[in-house]
């Protein structure tokens, strides 16, 4: 389910049929090692971290084996799984109940789990030589 909400993404994002394959694909292997971390009980950031890298990894590789015109969007939208709506939307309402602390707590965890991600795809990028993507 996840890999089809990803790839549905690419596809409204501009991406075409082949993108969208690579990105069902990439997004999918990415969400069994989320899941397969979790039930581990993997801290969250370093759980964010590995993800984005398999799914940056993923999409990397077929990419490469598959002349893809828009890499870019097929690499950015495998990682969409990652983003942590809920904690973002429920810091901001948080804070307008007037729990600021916790508010800014959850804002925190928000950012530290977006900053994981961005670290991981980066990782992946450097290791994997796949900079013609930027």
């Amino acid at each position: 389910m996840v890999g089809l909400s990803c790839a549905s993404f690419c596809k409204l994002a501009g991406g075409g049929w082949d993108a969208v394959m690579v990105t069902f694909f990439a997004s999918g292997v990415a969400m069994y090692a989320r899941q397969l971390l979790t039930s581990i009980q993997m801290n969250p950031l370093i759980n964010f971290f590995a993800t984005a890298f398999v799914a940056t990894t993923a999409a990397g590789w077929l990419v490469r084996w598959i002349d893809i015109p828009t890499a870019s969007i097929a690499m950015a939208s495998s990682v969409l799984l990652l983003v942590p709506g809920f904690p973002l939307i429920n810091a901001v309402a948080d804070m307008f109940k007037g729990h600021i602390n916790t508010g800014i707590a959850r804002w925190v965890m928000a950012s530290l789990l977006t900053l994981s991600t961005c670290i991981g795809v980066v990782v992946a990028m450097s290791v994997w030589g796949f900079r013609s993507w930027l």
